[in-house]
């Protein structure tokens, strides 16, 4: 093999390893059956039980999580804990939660709140466990410290934009091996995250006011690294038309799943979408409101 061939696959490697923090071993393993290619690797990765669980493992190591390491974390972790709960239960509540933002230096409404709540399995709004709490800032690089913690949420807005893999630890949870990219799970999460307890739909002004936060970071967003067309007059559109058309009726989960897979087909005019498809019937009656409403201009969607 050419020292330039070596180099290269090294590369390979140490690009595979970024991306899914597979150990040498299994990244030289399931690189080499994939020709080296690191799409294919990284979908046999996520399909490979074994090589996410020494994945998990590895992070740590990597870390110098020993015994000793991880007991002092969990340590500070439940000490920051405190800090935040409620004085009446073993739990962070809404004002416990404004308090943790405030000392993170991010505002609730900061779209890197809705990951963070996923990886710390949030069940709603301003709601942590002491459990899932701890698990969760250990999965997020062992997050121990405010220091720590502030440089893992500007990790996770990237992660979060590029819909980067989600880590080994918190799929296991799930009980999955693989799984969509960060942001598609972190969209599907915060539809039960908001939904009020005891409802089965989403309140339109909360979904008007989730999608104004959640979907400017879609890899579907105009502007997005990943291309994206879906532009900001389009969604603009869109609350429109519910908020005017639809009698104020509560959105339900088929809408709102699907909605983020409309984002991504539909083109600028709205003159691709395909009636004929299992659209929910909201999505077809808007697309023939926004063609009358919308109309294109050499700036974009005229919203007026």
């Amino acid at each position: 093999m050419s020292s330039s061939s070596s180099r290269n696959r090294e590369a390979l490697i140490r690009q595979f390893r970024a991306i899914t923090n597979a150990t040498q071993q299994d990244a030289q393993r399931l690189l080499k059956a994939s020709s080296y290619r690191i799409e294919a690797a990284t979908d046999a990765f996520f399909s490979d039980a074994t090589a996410m669980a020494n994945a998990a493992k590895a992070s740590g190591a990597s870390a110098g999580v020993d015994k000793k390491t991880d007991k002092e974390a969990t340590d500070r972790l439940s000490q920051l804990f405190d800090k935040y709960k409620d004085a009446d239960e073993d739990k962070i509540t809404i004002e416990g939660a404004m308090a943790m933002c405030e000392d993170l230096e991010v505002s609730p409404e900061d779209v890197v709140f809705l990951p963070l709540s996923y990886y710390l399995r949030s069940e709603s709004i301003g709601s942590f466990g002491r459990k899932e709490y701890i698990e969760g800032w250990k999965m997020l690089g062992y997050a121990d410290t405010l220091d720590k913690q502030k440089a893992a949420l500007d990790k996770l807005r990237d992660e979060l934009r590029r819909n980067a893999p989600v880590r080994p630890e918190r799929l296991a949870l799930e009980g999955k091996r693989s799984g969509a990219g960060l942001y598609e799970k972190v969209y599907e999460y915060t539809y039960a995250f908001a939904r009020p307890e005891g409802q089965k739909s989403l309140p339109l002004e909360t979904a008007l006011a989730f999608w104004d936060l959640v979907l400017p970071a879609s890899p579907t967003f105009e502007g997005s690294e990943a291309g994206g067309k879906f532009t900001q007059a389009q969604l603009e559109l869109w609350k429109r038309f519910l908020s005017e058309k639809t009698g104020g009726r509560a959105v339900s989960k088929d809408t709102w799943t699907q909605f983020i897979d409309f984002t991504r087909e539909i083109d600028r005019d709205f003159g691709n979408h395909d009636f004929d498809a299992a659209w929910p019937s909201v999505i077809d009656d808007f697309v023939e409101w926004a063609k009358v409403n919308g109309g294109a201009s050499k700036d974009g969607m005229d919203t007026s």
